[in-house]
């Protein structure tokens, strides 16, 4: 769906399976703004490193959102997990870990914790 602003907004399955779909989205994206083949891979790495993120919480996520745009001479991606109440088997990771991969791809990242983990991670590149 692409709203009214030109932002592209995609709704998947918080499954690994459907990490494509969102790598597709982003790098797509990527090549309309312009950018070479160097950063569009690099965008699509951060999108790998975002979803494996989201999925890997304690509380267990039941979709992930990917929220995308160029705007300003930059292009910003957003990537949300939309919770259930269910508990994940899987550990926390180290969220230094993944700031530290992000920041080595992209120049702007936030991660956004609560009690609950990582809700939702942003970057944007100039484009």
């Amino acid at each position: 769906m692409v709203d009214k602003q030109g932002e592209i907004i995609i709704s998947l399955p918080a499954d690994k399976e459907f990490v494509l779909l969102a790598r597709m989205a982003v790098s797509g994206l990527g090549m309309l703004a312009g950018l070479d083949v160097d950063l569009i891979d690099d965008l699509r790495t951060a999108t790998d490193e975002c979803c494996d993120c989201l999925l890997h919480q304690p509380i267990r996520a039941d979709r992930l959102e990917l929220r995308a745009r160029v705007e300003g001479g930059r292009l910003y991606c957003c990537l949300n997990a939309t919770r259930t109440d269910g508990v994940s088997e899987l550990p926390l990771g180290d969220l230094e870990i993944t700031r530290g991969v992000l920041e080595t791809l992209m120049p702007d990242v936030s991660l956004q914790c609560d009690a609950c983990g990582v809700g939702s991670i942003g970057f944007s590149l100039p484009v």
